[in-house]
């Protein structure tokens, strides 16, 4: 198999849709399964990507779901079961880990939010304000379990870090060859040169602000969220998570109101998803000083988008990769150091 450079190690890359279809990985996974739940029918492939295989699995009065992530996000599965133990009902409920090969096995949560989207839009910004306050809530409540999910080995993005990573990663998809997908030309590598004092400036304001890091969903939507009986908001997908600034996690929100919507802000609507998303924090600090570093946090969640790209890619060998997704981490990088990041900002 391929090898890439880590550093001091050397990392193995693997066709990880060829070994999830394969029968020993099945033989092996439905194994693990069937000893924790009973399995009342046959194991049904859902979803099998290059970043990660999902089982839909039958049981008694419903489903569960067994999902095995990359390499480089399998921390998904001890990430969920922490929260699971700290925050009981905000994500699924964990009914089997096996953290060190990234393996989760979680209870069906019905129907996600995606699949009830109103057609009155302002209807849909107020889900998506509940969806923000929903997660914003949880965020507050994770930053004194810092040390929980550090050990559960989430990724950490500090601010301070966003202007040499934007520069090593621009150096390195520049400096891949012509003719992958993945290159950074030359002309947008000057572009990443005449917005990095944006970016400084962004990473800065975070810094100074005193805001402190929490979990940050970076993947945030309703396709991504189920409302229970109890109407508690419940979240799956962490697989993309990172330990950094929690206004960080509204982007896509914003962006599905800003581009579907078409409620921009300074709109009632839009004003209301930032409140919600603002509510929880507000013991820190006045609203409005709270208000004046969201830009600064959008724009550095497209790195954050960026970076969970670049890792994906580098668990594979690039002819596994489907050739839509190849610009993903530059076009990231272009819309963090652009003067609007969502001008070409993406949802996924």
């Amino acid at each position: 198999m391929p090898r890439r450079s880590t550093g001091s190690r050397v990392a193995v890359t693997e066709d990880l849709v060829a070994r999830w279809t394969s029968a020993e990985w099945r033989d092996q996974a439905h194994g693990w399964i069937r000893d924790r739940v009973r399995v009342t029918g046959p194991i049904e492939e859902s979803k099998v990507r290059f970043w990660s295989v999902v089982l839909k699995v039958p049981v008694d009065g419903g489903w569960a779901w067994f999902k095995e992530n990359a390499p480089s996000q399998a921390f998904e599965a001890g990430l969920v079961a922490a929260i699971d133990r700290i925050a009981p009902g905000r994500v699924a409920p964990v009914l089997g880990v096996d953290a060190d090969r990234g393996w989760l096995l979680t209870a069906d949560l019905g129907t996600p939010l995606g699949e009830r989207r109103p057609e009155d839009d302002e209807a849909a910004a107020a889900e998506l304000a509940d969806l923000v306050l929903a997660w914003s809530s949880l965020q507050r409540g994770l930053v004194r379990h810092e040390a929980a999910m550090r050990g559960a080995r989430v990724p950490a993005f500090e601010d301070w870090h966003a202007m040499p990573y934007a520069v090593a990663l621009a150096d390195h998809l520049a400096g891949l060859p012509e003719g992958d997908g993945r290159r950074l030309s030359s002309q947008d590598r000057r572009l990443v040169d005449d917005g990095l004092q944006r970016l400084g400036q962004a990473s800065a304001r975070l810094e100074a602000s005193g805001i402190p890091d929490s979990l940050e969903h970076n993947d945030l939507h309703l396709w991504n969220a189920f409302r229970g009986p109890t109407g508690a908001t419940s979240f799956i997908d962490l697989g993309d998570a990172v330990w950094s600034h929690p206004f960080a996690s509204w982007r896509i929100a914003l962006w599905i109101t800003r581009s579907n919507l078409g409620f921009g802000p300074g709109s009632a609507p839009y004003e209301r998803i930032v409140d919600a998303g603002l509510e929880p924090w507000t013991d820190l600090a006045p609203r409005e000083e709270l208000r004046a570093v969201l830009s600064a946090a959008e724009r550095l969640s497209c790195l954050h988008r960026a970076e969970s790209w670049r890792r994906l890619m580098a668990d594979v060998p690039v002819e596994c990769i489907p050739a839509d997704w190849l610009d993903a981490p530059a076009s990231w990088l272009l819309s963090a150091v652009a003067e609007d990041p969502y001008v070409d900002a993406m949802s996924d």
